[in-house]
């Protein structure tokens, strides 16, 4: 059987020991704003719909939207949570979030 590691520090973690999940959900964004399409509609559609079908199916899904599961220590995890990207800032939490999206 496949030993259960911390994502991040690579402890081993034993059944029955404290472990967390951080999912992470990315996703595209719109903010409501078109920009003027200059030119005849009809053929930029054309065009648009040209180039997503050259694409691969999996790369445009995760254009749009990507979700990644990671099980970490607490130690980890309390360092994940204090400062997700590592940057010395710490992450908005409650009410601060509000407003900030959608």
């Amino acid at each position: 059987m496949r030993k259960l590691r911390c994502h991040s520090c690579g402890k081993e973690l034993p059944k029955g020991s404290l472990k967390y999940v951080i999912e992470i959900r990315s996703f595209a964004d719109f903010d409501g704003y078109l920009e003027e399409y200059e030119g005849d509609i009809e053929e930029g559609l054309n065009e648009l719909l040209d180039a997503v079908e050259s694409l691969d199916v999996k790369t445009l899904e995760e254009d749009v939207s990507k979700e990644l599961i990671f099980i970490l220590c607490k130690i980890c995890r309390d360092r994940f949570i204090s400062d997700p990207f590592q940057t010395g800032r710490t992450a908005f939490e409650g009410e601060d979030v509000k407003g900030t999206i959608h």
